[in-house]
């Protein structure tokens, strides 16, 4: 019996690293696809945000809708400065979403008009037309 537990203790001794490593090049691949979408509304190209968020996303709120909300959340504003990640979490089912996987990244942004704010970028695990899994963005709030 202490065999077999100490052989299960060096066991999951051994996977933790792999979790970590795993669950961090999850939430770089996350990070790096938010930061991506994020720099076409730092650079008002706010067509080209909604064109490359999910298609939940798109479904929910028209293009034409999507750019009046977003040119008078983000205008006012002026250009962000700087941004940084504060939070990171997943969860399995949104309210008015299907179920999927899920991650919500929240980031301090500063902007010279109004000073600092909390972006929340909420992205879905989907597969594009060849496969390849990718993470697009579903939501997107600032205050």
């Amino acid at each position: 019996m202490f065999k077999k537990l100490t052989l299960l203790g060096l066991l999951i001794i051994c996977m933790l690293p792999y979790a970590f490593a795993k669950e961090a090049d999850l939430l770089e691949q996350v990070e790096g696809s938010a930061r991506s979408w994020l720099e076409w509304l730092d650079n008002e190209k706010y067509p080209e945000s909604w064109q490359n968020a999910s298609l939940l996303l798109q479904k929910k709120t028209s293009e034409q809708e999507w750019i009046k909300t977003i040119t008078t959340l983000r205008n006012s504003r002026g250009k962000q400065t700087a941004r940084y990640i504060a939070t990171a979490s997943s969860a399995k089912s949104l309210s008015g979403f299907a179920d999927g996987e899920y991650v919500i990244l929240e980031f301090y942004t500063t902007f010279p008009e109004k000073g600092l704010a909390l972006e929340t970028v909420t992205l879905v695990k989907s597969n594009d037309s060849i496969g390849t899994e990718n993470w697009k963005v579903v939501e997107y709030s600032i205050r």
